[in-house]
């Protein structure tokens, strides 16, 4: 009997991956490591070595184009987020060739869930450029579980496939670059124009992304997250919506140097 529900398990994954969740284009967003740092909470460096002066990761997440109704209520939701509290990170699988393996123990099938695919093979690419600065904890394998917990069971993908697309935009489209070429550096002393911060990106990308700004420890309005639309492929830049995403900016920020 317990042999036929795991066999069961593998005819019907396929269709479990399949199961299609509504939305209409995800955000890439990126966060500026010194910004992150330069607040009244500081940060703290996964396995206490400092990453490059460059955007980091935060997410992948989908998004409505504009914001729904939350069944019965009179709220609105305006993402999707935690789809599926059965499918849980786990990032310990053995994939080979880039495929999960023909031939698996019974207890290993059956304690395995829909999308419980390893990312092992990305974990470098992910330290690199998807590593937590919180000072919770030093390693980003909780930050990587919430991420994939509330917007990758989302996301129409399998974990693998998840990870995978967002670390190939970022690859794709370098923010830190891009800001360079149109000579935006950071500097503790300087100041940029928000609208010519969003006008480098999207004329690099083909998308105006949205700016969210925080606050350094002097009370100082700087760049803290680029907020890009991506299609619901996870592959290419998408129009963001008419009103794009935006919080906390004032004309002129800070870029500050990490």
């Amino acid at each position: 009997m317990r042999l036929q529900i795991c066999s069961l398990a593998v005819l019907l994954l396929p269709l479990l991956l399949a199961s299609a969740t509504d939305f209409d284009f995800f955000y890439h967003v990126q966060q500026w490591p010194g910004s992150f740092c330069d607040t009244t909470g500081g940060c703290c460096f996964p396995g206490n070595v400092k990453p490059a002066a460059d955007f980091g990761i935060h997410g992948l997440w989908p998004n409505y184009a504009a914001c729904r109704p939350a069944g019965d209520t009179n709220r609105t939701r305006c993402w999707p987020d935690f789809c599926n509290a059965g499918d849980t990170f786990n990032p310990s699988l053995v994939r080979i060739n880039n495929r999960m393996p023909l031939f698996i123990s019974r207890s290993s099938l059956c304690n395995l869930s829909a999308n419980a695919l390893q990312i092992s093979d990305l974990r470098s690419d992910m330290d690199r450029n998807w590593g937590t600065l919180s000072c919770r904890s030093n390693d980003s394998t909780a930050f990587w579980s919430h991420e994939w917990s509330r917007h990758g069971t989302c996301s129409n993908m399998d974990q693998h496939a998840y990870f995978l697309a967002a670390l190939r935009y970022k690859a794709r489209f370098n923010l830190t670059r891009i800001l360079l070429d149109a000579g935006i550096a950071p500097s503790e002393e300087r100041t940029y124009c928000v609208g010519s911060i969003r006008d480098a990106i999207g004329e690099a990308t083909g998308s105006a992304p949205g700016i969210e700004c925080n606050r350094n420890a002097r009370n100082e309005t700087q760049l803290y997250q680029v907020y890009q639309c991506v299609d619901l492929a996870g592959t290419g830049p998408v129009p963001c919506p008419a009103v794009p995403m935006q919080s906390r900016c004032t004309d002129q920020v800070k870029f500050p140097a990490f």
